[in-house]
């Protein structure tokens, strides 16, 4: 195990109520409220998907033919 798990305290003291609203407060400051959705965000054509596709595998394939000597 990593690292236990808290239980849940069930008699808090009010300085652990305190800090724990503190750190809400912080959180949901430097935190965005609406996270941006992906579903506004404009498809890219499958040509252009297949081409990333086939110059990844070129580009693979000239590295491990140049590792083992090929090129």
């Amino acid at each position: 195990m990593i690292a236990p798990l808290r239980l849940p305290e069930t008699h808090t003291s009010p300085q652990g109520r305190r800090l724990r609203e503190a750190r809400r407060v912080a959180a949901a400051a430097l935190l965005d409220p609406q996270p941006q959705s992906s579903e506004n965000a404009p498809g890219i054509p499958a040509w252009r998907a297949w081409l990333f596709v086939a110059w990844v595998a070129v580009v693979t394939g000239v590295y491990f033919a140049s590792m083992i000597g090929l090129l």
